[in-house]
């Protein structure tokens, strides 16, 4: 466990390290970059998940979905800072003189917690959408889900 948190925390290194070839735009400077979290830029005005892109929605479940999204979006803005925090700290210690992994544990338990409290809400995001749907279309999806799997 403690090798795969010191990899998780050590890839933005990596990627750091990589820089772009000459005449290229920096990693992450496109017109896009960061818009995701933050709320009103969820993909544009008619983002769905993907998983219901196959599914035909009326729009009223169309809405009330775009709801949900865009106040989960806006819950995630508002928690983002301290992940962001969590992360600049990590990436302090990895690059200073002061690095020993007994300090760096504690930093990724807390990534780690942020990042399954990020799960668990796209989760309950999801069931949430799923259980806007009918009872063909979640069984459509279902379906969908299961051919996925295999």
């Amino acid at each position: 466990m403690r090798k795969i948190l010191l990899t998780l925390a050590l890839f933005p290194a990596l990627v750091l390290a990589n820089p772009p070839a000459p005449g290229q735009p920096p990693v992450g400077d496109g017109p896009q970059h960061g818009k995701h979290h933050q709320a009103g830029h969820e993909h544009g005005e008619n983002f769905l998940p993907r998983f219901l892109h196959d599914i035909e929605l009326t729009d009223k479940q169309r809405t009330d979905i775009k709801t949900l999204i865009k106040t989960h979006h806006e819950q995630l803005a508002a928690k983002g800072d301290a992940s962001k925090e969590i992360h600049k700290e990590i990436q302090r210690l990895i690059f200073s003189k002061d690095f020993n992994e007994d300090k760096l544990l504690p930093l990724l338990d807390q990534a780690a917690e942020s990042h399954k409290k990020n799960i668990l809400e796209n989760a309950n995001l999801d069931n949430a959408v799923f259980k806007l749907l009918t009872p063909e279309q979640q069984q459509k999806l279902q379906s969908k889900v299961a051919e996925l799997a295999h």
